[in-house]
């Protein structure tokens, strides 16, 4: 065989690998990805009952309405705007990230908002990362943590509750990825296979905080990561992440808010915690930025309690974490 015929074989063969290699990677990435299912059918509760329960875990809880606004971004604690109760929120592109994240409009606004949208295609966006039209929503909007946390009833109260706000007419636009992040994004939704639990009672003080722990995605802010944002393996909760702040107010950085006492929160007291959840004040009384205490402070004192409860059974982990850079 001569070498130019050995060469032709050589690369024929490596043409034929990289077509393979392509044809997986559309087929994983584009054919069999965002994994999803039909919208389930669902009717959500019109009771008043109902929509008090989900407007505390839309407004309260689970701050979804922190994300979905349009918000003061001067003031700490981030309030919504008034009268733009769920009407979206533009986030800005992501330093050093190929993102650029926008919460969509949740209100009942046929056009811009949820009002064309069936009670069970709400849900699966919920807990299942689906839009109404098939597009994988950016893990920010925290669906794995609601699939594990929020029982079909709590997703209906949720959705009772949100077809009362006052519709507004916002679009924020959609959230762009760029590729190839975008490729991997599109793996993360997954069609819910059965309710999870009902939250537990706030009779049994520790399952309920660590309920409201995960259900307020502290974990989503408070977690150690990597320069990839990928979680560290035993930081839990031991803080670092940062968040530019709008207008070039500074930089803030999460806390350690393990039970460590050296460098996390075990030496706190049970106020110096609640005043962080209530009034959005550190330890040592300077304001906290990008927590949303402003939703956090509406739970009950049965709810604070227990969260307390949980942050305190957090194992601790010793991490030093910069303080925030922040223009006071």
């Amino acid at each position: 065989m001569t070498m130019k015929k050995t060469i032709k074989r050589v690369l024929a063969g490596i043409g034929a690998l990289l077509t393979l290699l392509i044809t997986i990677v559309i087929v994983r990435f584009y054919v069999l990805a965002p994994k999803s299912r039909p919208a389930p059918v669902m009717t959500a509760p019109t009771t008043a009952e109902a929509i008090e329960r989900g407007r505390y875990l839309v407004n309260t809880v689970a701050a979804c309405t922190g994300c979905h606004s349009p918000v003061q971004e001067s003031l700490p604690g981030e309030p919504p705007v008034e009268g733009m109760l769920g009407a979206g929120r533009d986030f800005g592109e992501v330093p050093g990230s190929p993102v650029h994240i926008r919460a969509g409009n949740i209100t009942p606004d046929q056009e811009t908002g949820l009002g064309g949208w069936t009670d069970g295609e709400i849900a699966r966006a919920i807990r299942e990362g689906v839009s109404k039209d098939g597009r994988h929503l950016f893990p920010q909007m925290p669906y794995e943590t609601y699939r594990e946390t929020l029982s079909d009833g709590e997703v209906l109260d949720i959705i009772a509750y949100l077809r009362t706000l006052k519709p507004v007419k916002n679009d924020p636009g959609p959230t762009k990825v760029a590729f190839p992040v975008s490729m991997f994004i599109r793996t993360v939704p997954a069609p819910l296979e059965q309710s999870p639990s009902p939250a537990p009672s706030p009779s049994d003080k520790l399952a309920r905080g660590k309920w409201l722990l995960a259900t307020a995605s502290c974990n989503d802010c408070h977690d150690s990561r990597d320069d990839k944002m990928q979680k560290i393996p035993g930081k839990t909760l031991a803080g670092g992440m940062e968040f530019t702040l709008p207008n070039e107010r500074g930089v803030a950085i999460a806390p350690n808010i393990t039970s460590d006492k050296a460098t996390g929160i075990g030496s706190y007291s049970d106020d110096d915690i609640r005043r962080a959840i209530e009034e959005g004040k550190g330890k040592d009384g300077r304001n906290l930025f990008a927590m949303p205490w402003t939703s956090y402070k509406g739970m009950t004192r049965e709810d604070k309690d227990a969260l307390i409860a949980a942050l305190r059974e957090v194992p601790p982990v010793t991490n030093v974490v910069a303080p925030s850079r922040i223009k006071q």
